[in-house]
């Protein structure tokens, strides 16, 4: 039985509808823009030593890589991880409390953070109103590892472990160890500008994190011969250095060593360079490509 051919699609109007079908797609992602990254500043501790925010002391080198999606032009979001240092010293200090107590730390900090950022302007996009540079804030949730670490004779020592505020001793029965692991809220605001492929950024933003043991210090003082004998004299060393310790009898036992009613604080303040690696052009661009393409 003959069967007649199907339809032969004129090439012409096979390339209308393949053009048609890339304009909507192209208009539907053209705001869409990757952007790839490194990032460098330094990071900032603000804690029991650390009460009176002596910046840009103790300020110390941090650095980084970022992914950027952007939405639109207004709204993007930010994958970062960091590594950086944070440190304080009492001795540091002008305050003649501070400097009889006498404790210090130093931490390597590693941050993961997912970060939401706003624009106020229309940034980087094909609109007559549109601005290659733009304030912007942010805020998002962000994973950190924070260990502090003491000095003594020349060697660094782990701080948690020895349970310096008497935890796992009977003078605080059923206390724990604090975690090095903890999450933080990141916040704050910048401004980003546009040459051509390229984006910079600068930005300063808090972490307000829910421990308030990255200096180790929040408490109170135990007794030194307890925690001498419970969890070593290393602890006991370290946890109180201060010149008061140095007397025959410990005064300090039951004297506050931080502020346990506050949490820490940390800061990032960094220069960004980001690449676009992807993005999206118009109809017009679409259809001068594929023309090359024939």
């Amino acid at each position: 039985m003959y069967q007649s051919p199907a339809p032969r699609v004129p090439p012409r109007m096979f390339r209308s509808v393949l053009l048609a079908f890339a304009c909507c797609a192209s208009f539907a992602l053209r705001a869409q823009v990757s952007e790839l990254g490194l990032t460098v500043g330094g990071t900032y501790y603000i804690g029991d030593l650390n009460p009176y925010r002596h910046y840009p002391k103790d300020t110390k080198l941090a650095y980084g890589v970022l992914y950027r999606y952007n939405f639109s032009d207004r709204y993007a979001l930010r994958l970062q991880a960091l590594t950086g240092t944070l440190q304080a010293y009492d001795d540091h200090s002008t305050d003649s409390l501070q400097l009889m107590r006498n404790l210090h730390f130093r931490a390597r900090l590693i941050e993961m953070s997912a970060l939401f950022e706003v624009n106020f302007r229309k940034y980087r996009s094909k609109d007559k109103d549109s601005r290659k540079w733009t304030p912007f804030v942010f805020a998002g949730l962000a994973y950190y590892r924070a260990s502090p670490q003491a000095e003594l004779n020349g060697e660094w020592y782990a701080l948690q472990p020895l349970g310096t505020e008497g935890q796992g001793t009977t003078a605080q029965p059923g206390s724990d160890v604090y975690t090095v692991d903890n999450v933080s809220i990141p916040f704050g605001a910048g401004f980003k500008w546009n040459v051509g492929r390229l984006d910079f950024q600068v930005e300063w933003g808090l972490r307000r994190t829910y421990t308030d043991y990255l200096d180790d210090v929040s408490g109170t003082y135990v007794d030194r011969d307890l925690l001498a004998f419970e969890n070593g004299p290393l602890a006991a060393t370290l946890a109180d250095p201060g010149t008061l310790a140095q007397a025959p009898v410990y005064p300090n036992t039951g004297r506050a060593r931080g502020d346990a009613d506050t949490r820490d604080w940390y800061q990032y303040t960094g220069f960004s360079v980001t690449y676009i690696i992807s993005r999206f052009s118009d109809c017009e661009e679409q259809y001068n490509w594929m023309r090359k393409r024939r």
